[in-house]
C-alpha cells in the first residue's frame, strides 16, 4: 500500500484528526468511520481492490454455521462482511459460556451446539484441583479452560468449535490467539515493560486494570480482579508471581488453552492457581500492532509515518453513532489505549503510532437475504429518501418506518431486537446471501449509521 488508505479515501489528516499522530505527538487514535462522510462503496471497493489489506472482524468462539448460511438474523453482518470479501472472520476466545445467570456469551453460545436454529447445550467440564468434573450451567465458564464430551471423549471446548469452523466453506477463520502466539516473545517483552510502566502511574491499579482485566482459576471460574504490587512482584487473588516476566509468561497461558488446548490440559498439575487474562484494550492495541489487518504478511512495515488498521467491529465495540457510539471510541477508553501505545511507541523501533480505524459492521443490517426481494425493495426506496434528505437521516427513516415497518418481514425487524443473537427458535430457515439493496453503497458511513439507529429505535 504505497499511498495510505486514508489518503486514498480522499480524508486529510485534520478531517481525522491523525495529524498529532504523524508528527509524533500522540501515539494513537480512533478514527470511527460512523462520523465520516465517507460514502460505503468507495470503502468496500478500497478493500477488494488493495492486495493483501482484509479487515479483520472480531467474531467470538461458538457457533458460526448458521451465520456462514446467511440465516442467524442479526449476526447477518458477519456473512455480508465475511462472505462479501470486506474481511475475514478472527476468532476471539476469552470468552466465556452462557449460563443461567448473567455474563455468558449469550450472542454466540459457546456452551452448545446450534445448527438450522436448533441448539443442543453441550455437557461442560472443569478441572477442580484432581480431576475434570461435569458442571452445571449456574455460572459462566472460560471457554478455554473448559472441556466438553463428544463421542466418549472428553475434548476441549475450544477444539470442537475450531473442529466445525473448519468445515464451513468459504470461511477462512483466523484466531486471534494464534496471533498472538505467533508473535509470542514479543507480547511477552510488550507486556513486561507495560507492566514495569505501570508500577510508576499515578493510579497503578488502574494501569494494571487496562492490561489485565480479569482472572481465572483451573475450574473456569472467572471476574475481574486487581493486581497489587508486592516489593518486585505482582498479586493477583492472593497469588503472588515474583517478577514482571513471571506475571506475563502466565498470562500467555491462557493463549496456550486456546492454540494448544490438549495440551495445556495435560499439564493441570502445573498450573497456577490464578491466571492472568490480558484486556480487551491491550487486544485492540495489539490487533493493530500485529498486524492482523494484513492477515497474509503481519508485521510489514506498513506505512509512514503511522500505521492505520482497519477494522470491522460489531454493535458492542463500534455501535452507531452518534446517537449509540461503541466503547472502543469512548474518551476513556482512548485514554486507556494512549497510555498502552505511547511506552510501546517508545520502546520498540518496529512500532509506530496507531490510528485504529473502526469499520461500524452493524451497516450491514441494512442487507437483507436474497430470500426476501420486498425487504431489498423496500430499503432502496428508504435509501432513494436518504439520500434525497442527506442532513435528515434520522428523522427520514423514523418517518419512513412509521409508514412502512410493517410491510418489512419478521425476519429483517428481528435482526434489531435488543441482545439479540443466533436464533434458536428451531424455525426451518433457508440458506440466503445478503444482498445491498440499491443505493446503499451511495450511503455515507454516517448516514447508515444514522439508519441503523433508527431502526433499532423505532423496532425494538
Amino acid at each position: 500500500m504505497s499511498v495510505p488508505v486514508l489518503e486514498r479515501l480522499g480524508l486529510s489528516p485534520s478531517a481525522t484528526g491523525t495529524a498529532a499522530l504523524a508528527t509524533g505527538e500522540k501515539p494513537y487514535a480512533t478514527l470511527h468511520f460512523g462520523t465520516l462522510d465517507v460514502p460505503v462503496g468507495s470503502l468496500l471497493d478500497l478493500v477488494r481492490d488493495t492486495e493483501d489489506l482484509l479487515p479483520p472482524r472480531t467474531g467470538h468462539l461458538g457457533n458460526w454455521e448458521d451465520i456462514a448460511l446467511g440465516r442467524s438474523g442479526p449476526m447477518d453482518f458477519n456473512t455480508a462482511v465475511c462472505a462479501g470479501g470486506y474481511g475475514y472472520p478472527l476468532v476471539y476466545g476469552f470468552t466465556r459460556t452462557e449460563a443461567d445467570t448473567e455474563g455468558g456469551d449469550d450472542v454466540y453460545l459457546p456452551g452448545s451446539l446450534v445448527d438450522g436454529g436448533r441448539r443442543t447445550t453441550l455437557p461442560l467440564y472443569t478441572w477442580d484441583g484432581r480431576a475434570f468434573v461435569r458442571r452445571d450451567r449456574s455460572r459462566p465458564l472460560f471457554c478455554a479452560l473448559t472441556l466438553t464430551e463428544l463421542d466418549g471423549e472428553l475434548v476441549p471446548l475450544v477444539e470442537l468449535h475450531r473442529r466445525r469452523m473448519a468445515t464451513v466453506p468459504g470461511y477462512h477463520f483466523r484466531q486471534w490467539a494464534d496471533s498472538l502466539n505467533d508473535h509470542a516473545p514479543l507480547v511477552t517483552d510488550m507486556l513486561c515493560l507495560l507492566l514495569e510502566e505501570a508500577r510508576g502511574r499515578q493510579n497503578p491499579r488502574a494501569a494494571f486494570a487496562e492490561l489485565i482485566s480479569h482472572a481465572v482459576r483451573p475450574d473456569g471460574s472467572v471476574g475481574r480482579c486487581e493486581i497489587h504490587q508486592d516489593g518486585g512482584g505482582y498479586v493477583i487473588e492472593g497469588h503472588r508471581y515474583p517478577s514482571a516476566r513471571a506475571f506475563a509468561e502466565a498470562a500467555m497461558l491462557t493463549v496456550d488453552a486456546l492454540t494448544e488446548p490438549r495440551r495445556f490440559f495435560s499439564r493441570m498439575h502445573d498450573i497456577p492457581p490464578v491466571l492472568p487474562v490480558i484486556s480487551i484494550q491491550l487486544s485492540s492495541v495489539l490487533f493493530g500492532l500485529l498486524g492482523t489487518h494484513l492477515p497474509d504478511d503481519p508485521m510489514l512495515p506498513g506505512e509512514d509515518p503511522f500505521l492505520t488498521h482497519l477494522h470491522w467491529g460489531a454493535r458492542a465495540m463500534a455501535g452507531c453513532p452518534p446517537r449509540r457510539g461503541g466503547y472502543l471510541a469512548r474518551k476513556s477508553t482512548v485514554r486507556s489505549l494512549r497510555a498502552i501505545t505511547r511506552p510501546l511507541v517508545r520502546h520498540f523501533d518496529e512500532i509506530r503510532p496507531l490510528c485504529f480505524a473502526l469499520l461500524p459492521a452493524q451497516i450491514f443490517m441494512l442487507c437483507p437475504p436474497d430470500t426476501e426481494q420486498r425487504d431489498i425493495d423496500l430499503l432502496a426506496d428508504l435509501f432513494r429518501a436518504v439520500c434525497a434528505a442527506p442532513d435528515n437521516t434520522h428523522d427520514t427513516t423514523v418517518g419512513w418506518l412509521v409508514t412502512h415497518q410493517e410491510r418489512l418481514s419478521p425476519y429483517l425487524r428481528g435482526r434489531f431486537r435488543e441482545s439479540s443473537g443466533i436464533p434458536t427458535d428451531a424455525a426451518l430457515r433457508a440458506p440466503a446471501t445478503p444482498v445491498e439493496p440499491d443505493g446503499f453503497r451511495s450511503l455515507t458511513f454516517r448516514q447508515a449509521c444514522a439508519v441503523v439507529a433508527a431502526f433499532e429505535e423505532v423496532l425494538r
